[in-house]
């Protein structure tokens, strides 16, 4: 039996941009996360169950957000910018510097991220269109004949446009942008 959707199966992950949210389908500059290994999706819902006369009556569940979890093979101070919301200060190409301090809000901001097709020449994209930090972030794990991998997880809250998560199948493979050229606002 074949598969049901040109952007199938998919395997991997091929690349993943992160763009400051500023408005409702206003972003800024898409920004690559550098060596992606991880971008793992999950709605959230809320449910509950009417229990009575030694039975459930009746159950109820609802879409009420999303999460996205990231981990990056190399810390890229442009990316870290768009995702805690801190400009890094230039050095004359001698140094990028990312300051962090107490009391620094977490800005919201895209993400997508593209997944390609084994069959065909389609590809899939998972796009967030209003995400942000919620816990804490592991920036620098560093440890001896291993690389410094980042990760952290985002909650995913409805964009009045993009509402909170985007599937999307392409059948040619498209570059990875935010919000995806290939749907409408």
């Amino acid at each position: 039996m074949g598969f049901d959707s040109f952007g199938a199966p998919q395997f991997g992950l091929n690349d993943v941009k992160v763009a400051a949210y500023n408005d409702t389908d206003d972003y800024g500059t898409a920004v690559d996360v550098p060596s992606v290994q991880l971008m793992g999706t999950v709605m959230q819902v809320i449910a509950a169950q009417l229990e009575g006369d030694d039975q459930i009556m009746d159950a109820h569940s609802q879409v009420i957000g999303g999460q996205v979890r990231i981990r990056f093979g190399s810390v890229s101070i442009a990316a870290l910018e768009v995702i805690l919301g801190i400009d890094s200060v230039p050095s004359e190409d001698v140094y990028d510097w990312l300051q962090i301090g107490g009391g620094d809000n977490m800005p919201y901001f895209g993400i997508c991220g593209k997944i390609a097709a084994t069959q065909g020449d389609g590809d899939f994209h998972v796009f967030l269109p209003k995400v942000k930090i919620m816990e804490d972030v592991t920036l620098a794990s560093a440890e001896y004949g291993q690389y410094i991998i980042p990760e952290t997880t985002a909650q995913a809250i409805d964009d009045e446009t993009y509402d909170i998560i985007n599937l999307i199948e392409h059948n040619t493979a498209a570059a990875v942008a935010i919000p995806p050229t290939s749907i409408s606002s």
